[in-house]
């Protein structure tokens, strides 16, 4: 233990020495909603921040796992890719209790299920292969899918409440640690498939329950209860506030549905339906999420300099463009737009999240909540919609859709900042 808190109090002296560093610099007005209350902390907490993002990244490292799957579990039970695509909706079930997960954090102190999260996600994704049939598949996705709603519905409020006045540098932490290790997860399973096969996956298991030890002394004194509420458990929640605050960022997570769903779930199976090999597919999708690693850590940052309505605007415009210029090039020319797609698709993210937290910090769990749960169902709808397009038509026709659809997220745009404009929060 001494060594674990030795090296945690190395991070927060050097995450002090560069704060103080950043504070001496007068930053411009943002174009945000205001909160209805104060952070707890000023300070960037690199032990908590850091412990945080890396639960996620080992989670979401183990989630990777899926989509490459598929196209082996839709051959080994002749299952459409409509079937196929309709595993994730289990997966993605339990996101709907993500509220009452969050209301919950912001009472009582769940910081165990963060810890918890790396080992149970591991030891299912690793055994997902060997199930005998779609029905024990299911049960199994439902299980993974609730250790991922307990990550995304208290992770980013504690992390939020840690973060001190970097909300948004500490938001780009904690989508680049699930970018970056959604992007490895599909690399590592479709390099460990090759080698060891199905049966031998569940070894992977192993540096799952190891990195929740090290998360557990991690998060030592952290508390993901927000300041008051242990004692002021039955104040009503502002819901005409919280509808105004998250209808119009439901409708842009809405118009982004079905492109990420062709990115994050059927980017491989696309690959290997044009013929490329089942590393390749993996290592295709990989690129897509280090470039959006990037894209999350320049955007984060530059939304706490700069209104985040109007960076999520312009990003929105550059995948727009991205995806469409993509539909018209062939061969080696594709990379650098493969990149550019991957950095503007995920940077929307963070930018997002940071709105949200900042505007309601008194509930940022349960809001939190509501707001990943509405990007995970959003999503994970859209899969089998995508699946069943592809069936119908094809993988191509598929993502052409899905570049129409992402500019209608100006709209949603336009109501934020209306919103704010006419709450004088502009």
């Amino acid at each position: 233990m001494s060594y674990f808190d030795s090296f945690f109090v190395l991070l927060d002296t050097i995450a002090r020495v560069n704060i103080n560093h950043e504070n001496n610099v007068t930053l411009p007005d943002k174009s945000n909603l205001l909160s209805d209350s104060e952070p707890e902390t000023k300070d960037f907490s690199s032990r908590y921040v850091g412990s945080i993002a890396l639960a996620h990244g080992m989670h979401d490292l183990y989630s990777g796992f899926l989509p490459p799957l598929l196209p082996i579990l839709i051959e080994k039970f002749s299952l459409t890719n409509l079937g196929g695509g309709s595993l994730t909706l289990f997966y993605s079930l339990p996101s709907l209790l993500q509220p009452v997960i969050g209301s919950l954090a912001d009472r009582r102190n769940l910081k165990i299920l963060i810890s918890l999260t790396p080992f149970i996600t591991g030891m299912v994704m690793t055994l997902l292969g060997l199930s005998s049939s779609p029905v024990i598949m299911m049960a199994m996705l439902v299980l993974a899918g609730l250790s991922s709603a307990s990550l995304h519905a208290i992770g980013p409020a504690l992390n939020s409440k840690h973060a001190g006045k970097k909300l948004g540098k500490g938001m780009s932490f904690w989508v680049n640690a699930g970018t970056l290790g959604y992007a490895l997860g599909t690399l590592v399973l479709v390099s460990a498939y090759d080698l060891i096969g199905l049966s031998g996956l569940p070894i992977l298991a192993i540096i799952g329950a190891i990195v929740s030890v090290i998360i557990w002394f991690g998060l030592k004194g952290a508390d993901t209860s927000a300041t008051g509420l242990r004692t002021q458990k039955s104040i009503p929640k502002d819901w005409s506030r919280i509808l105004k605050v998250m209808l119009p960022i439901v409708f842009i997570v809405i118009t982004r549905a079905m492109m990420t769903a062709m990115l994050s779930t059927y980017f491989p199976a696309f690959l290997r339906e044009r013929g490329a090999t089942t590393w390749v597919s993996g290592a295709g999708m990989t690129l897509i999420f280090i470039a959006g690693v990037f894209g999350s850590q320049v955007v984060g940052n530059l939304s706490d300099k700069f209104s985040r309505i109007k960076i999520l605007a312009i990003i929105t415009i550059a995948l727009f463009s991205s995806m469409m210029i993509f539909l018209r090039i062939d061969n080696w020319l594709q990379i650098p737009l493969l990149l550019s797609i991957g950095f503007f698709e995920i940077a929307a993210l963070p930018v997002l999240m940071a709105l949200v937290q900042e505007s309601f910090t008194a509930d940022r769990a349960f809001i939190n909540g509501i707001f990943l749960s509405v990007n995970f169902v959003g999503t994970s709808l859209a899969v089998p919609v995508a699946g069943r397009l592809a069936d119908l038509y094809s993988f191509q026709t598929t993502f052409q859709l899905a570049a129409y659809i992402v500019p209608l997220g100006l709209l949603g745009i336009g109501w934020i900042y209306r919103t704010s404009k006419n709450s004088r929060l502009v």
